[in-house]
């Protein structure tokens, strides 16, 4: 069963991770997401250094925070972040998913796997 949940957290996460980079976030919400994440740790390593260069990349340039991404985790020491997935998520993230929907679950799972 921890195997399973284990899975399912870092499928959450990168689902989030989609819907972080792929959606448009007003500032007032991404400082909310940021809040809630800011105790979390991250269970894939790749999905930690993925969020924190999201949060280096925002905060240096609104506008093109995305087309920073490869070039923010290159600089931290990780240039093999495999992007595709993250661009191009599988199944296609819709409409109905929500970043704070997605926080509570993964910290649900967090919780029942401690």
């Amino acid at each position: 069963m921890t195997h399973r949940n284990s899975m399912r957290i870092t499928e959450v996460e990168r689902c989030l991770l989609c819907v972080l980079i792929l959606r448009e976030i007003a500032p007032g919400e991404w400082n909310e997401i940021e809040g809630q994440l800011s105790d979390y740790v991250w269970r894939g390593a790749d999905h930690a250094v993925v969020y924190e260069a999201i949060v280096r990349a925002r905060k240096c340039d609104p506008k093109r925070w995305r087309e920073q991404l490869p070039a923010q985790t290159t600089r931290m020491g990780f240039p093999d972040v495999d992007w595709n997935v993250l661009y191009e998520p599988t199944p296609p993230i819709t409409g109905e998913v929500q970043p704070h929907g997605l926080i509570r679950e993964l910290k649900l799972a967090a919780n029942r796997q401690a």
